[in-house]
């Protein structure tokens, strides 16, 4: 086990290449922004040295607290990450210093570099549509210290609101609210016109907005809930059989609410693993199959937030004001696209096993390169 943070020592912490690519993407936004003051009455703290320590801890979960990060910070070993030791006084207050925005920057600047390594995605599908974004939100826990993030009476929680690239495999677009905020809300605030999204039930709630974006040009597929209204309109679309095969078991126009002028759009159903799935989408041009196998690319959103959830160490945030906590959502982020950039894929659950048995020592680099290529084979 881990050693507690009291009792790190400097031999305890590693991974220093990865930091090293993070400080080379993080200088040239360091240089566009606005300069930061520093902490004031405390030693110098820049936001390069900020920003370092945060993603420092989390390639180094030996360190479990903000205390023992900056008792960390007076090795020798750690004048790569920071230039003089950090209080912890000081490191708290940075908080309110520096913006999460430069992280944010640097998010973008490495998922266009992160562009083709994850490729995915059915031939078919690739082909018909261009780009294909996922939408979703996950919370993630607060503690009670964080009154800001409200989920319900009882709980705090921060709600990560995620567009995510099916095909490319990397975030494209974010927002970082309470737990109690909308996630259809925050959509709607970040649709982008002439886009393709997939969406889960809980996108169907506003069937006006629905008839909107499919007015404007902006494609979706949509599980719609249940206990919707659906008129038929017209003949039932004839079934082939990849469609069969693929449990489709209808496929027509159908408008959608009880009122009347609501939005008449495709609606394929598909039954599957005894459920039943109604899918309604703006595409009528691709077969019945592509638009479930484009419904089942949501899951890989789902991946996503589960494998940075295993980076972010919510029980223990550094810092727990809105900007704190968006600094540490960012370099989850960044570390995810770090690691992509670092394998060339997404790692599976058995890569992320061995980086992390690899961060804490127990493993040489020479086992954790043996261990990625074995996973590649497979």
């Amino acid at each position: 086990m881990p050693k507690p943070s009291a009792q790190v020592t400097e031999k305890d912490l590693r991974h220093w290449k990865l930091l090293e690519h993070f400080r080379r993407a993080l200088l040239p936004r360091l240089a566009a922004a606005p300069p930061g003051r520093a902490p004031e009455g405390r030693r110098q703290l820049t936001e390069e040295a900020y920003f370092s320590l945060f993603l420092f801890r989390l390639f180094n979960p030996v360190l479990t607290s903000m205390r023992g990060l900056c008792a960390a910070s007076r090795f020798e070993k750690m004048r790569e990450v920071c230039p003089q030791p950090v209080a912890p006084a000081s490191f708290s207050e940075a908080q309110h210093v520096f913006s999460p925005e430069i992280l944010a920057q640097v998010v973008r600047d490495l998922a266009a570099q992160a562009k083709g390594l994850g490729q995915f995605g059915d031939a078919q599908v690739c082909q018909a549509v261009e780009a294909l974004t996922i939408v979703d939100g996950t919370l993630l826990r607060a503690v009670p210290r964080m009154a800001w993030a409200p989920q319900d009476g009882k709980r705090s929680a921060v709600r990560l609101n995620l567009h995510f690239s099916a095909f490319e495999q990397v975030p494209t677009q974010w927002t970082i609210t309470p737990g109690k905020a909308s996630e259809f809300r925050q959509w709607k605030k970040t649709v982008t016109r002439g886009a393709f999204y997939v969406v889960d039930r809980l996108y169907s709630q506003d069937l006006l907005y629905l008839k909107q974006l499919q007015k404007e040009g902006t494609d979706f597929v949509v599980r719609l809930r249940d206990n919707h209204v659906r008129t038929p309109q017209g003949q039932p679309r004839p079934l082939t059989a990849a469609d069969a095969q693929s449990g489709v078991v209808g496929d027509r126009l159908e408008e959608l609410g009880g009122a009347g002028g609501g939005p008449v759009l495709r609606v394929v159903q598909i039954e599957a693993a005894g459920k039943t799935f109604l899918l309604a989408t703006t595409r009528l041009d691709l077969p019945a199959h592509l638009i479930g196998l484009i419904y089942r690319y949501r899951w890989q959103i789902e991946l996503f937030f589960k494998w940075i959830k295993t980076m972010l160490p919510c029980r223990h945030w550094l810092a727990e004001s809105p900007e704190g906590v968006s600094i540490q959502i960012y370099s989850v982020l960044i570390a995810a696209l770090l690691l992509l950039l670092a394998t060339g894929h997404r790692p599976t659950k058995r890569e992320m096993e061995a980086l992390q048995f690899y961060w804490l020592g127990f493993i040489s680099e020479e086992e954790l390169i043996a261990a990625l290529s074995t996973q590649k084979k497979n």
